[in-house]
């Protein structure tokens, strides 16, 4: 080839665009198309709270008819879970951590293949993947009320079999799976199964909303406005959501225990029948599209970022 033909071919790939520099941007706009698909029907806030907030008492029912028929295992709480494996492990008792480890690392589980799922369902575009989550809910709580052995005393009689290991984990997918359902309301995180968050956060709001008070008296305004204008002040609109969290949870267990005492398993056909409400719900109205728009919105965050 001569020297001729050489300074041609360089002419024409200088000419040629670059189109690498575009591909980023590509992909971001795929993300950011992806949080505008079109959802001609949702779940507006007001729905969702009340989402929430029936989802919150079926946690605590749930807990605390697990912990009555386990024996004091939790199937929601992992934080007292947890304080049972460390005094297990301090005391070498393996047994013991056996049986609330299996209710750790199920619920852990349920968590990540939830929020799998999430992601899957907002790549493919299914708006409705709650139905199918709570579904699935609904499905291992009705498995645990038929698969349970005889209670004795109202409780699991044989601790060292695999059949209650395998209850435990049971109950403690199903909660799982209800918590990483449904995670984001507004502005606030909230966790359906277990509420030690929800009353650290209502505390915090409480403090923001006494400053709040004190700033608008002081800056002139006199009491009586200060307290007319609390339902339209974002920290104490926030601070009674979180409060009527904590209520519907402990509801929900009282509810879950009374029922129980008269009725044993037979009392789960309860949240099912709420998981079943909502299903429909979401046929109608999505209720997980806020979560796989939030991942959607992170993933696009990541992308610009790279």
């Amino acid at each position: 080839m001569n020297t001729l033909q050489q300074q041609k071919m360089d002419s024409r790939r200088n000419e040629m665009p670059n189109l690498e520099h575009l591909v980023p941007a590509l992909a971001i706009q795929s993300d950011v198309a992806s949080l505008h698909m079109p959802d001609t029907v949702h779940l507006g806030p007001a729905n969702r709270t009340v989402t929430a907030l029936l989802l919150t008492s079926v946690g605590g029912f749930v807990d605390a008819i697990g912990w009555l028929t386990l024996l004091e295992v939790f199937t929601a709480n992992m934080s007292g879970n947890s304080i049972h494996v460390g005094m297990a492990a301090g005391s070498f008792d393996f047994f013991t951590i056996r049986r609330f480890g299996c209710a750790i690392a199920t619920y852990v589980g349920a968590l990540i293949l939830t929020r799998i799922a999430l992601e899957v369902g907002a790549r493919a575009g299914l708006r409705r993947i709650a139905s199918l989550t709570l579904t699935l809910e609904a499905f291992l709580l009705l498995a645990f009320r038929y698969v349970a052995p005889p209670l004795r005393d109202g409780h699991i009689a044989n601790l060292a079999s695999l059949n209650y290991l395998g209850l435990i984990a049971l109950l403690a997918f199903a909660m799982g799976v209800q918590t990483a359902t449904l995670t984001h309301l507004g502005s606030l995180t909230v966790y359906t199964t277990f509420v030690t968050g929800t009353l650290t956060k209502c505390a915090e709001s409480a403090a923001r909303v006494v400053f709040w008070m004190y700033d608008t008296v002081k800056g002139g305004m006199s009491l009586s406005h200060t307290v007319r204008g609390l339902p339209q002040q974002a920290d104490a609109v926030d601070g009674v959501f979180l409060l009527g969290v904590w209520i519907c949870y402990v509801v929900g267990a009282a509810t879950g225990t009374f029922t129980k005492n008269r009725w044993e398993l037979r009392a789960l056909y309860f949240p099912v029948g709420i998981l079943m409400c909502l299903i429909l719900t979401d046929l109608v109205w999505p209720i997980a599209a806020r979560e796989e728009r939030r991942q959607a919105e992170g993933k696009a965050q990541v992308n610009a970022s790279a």
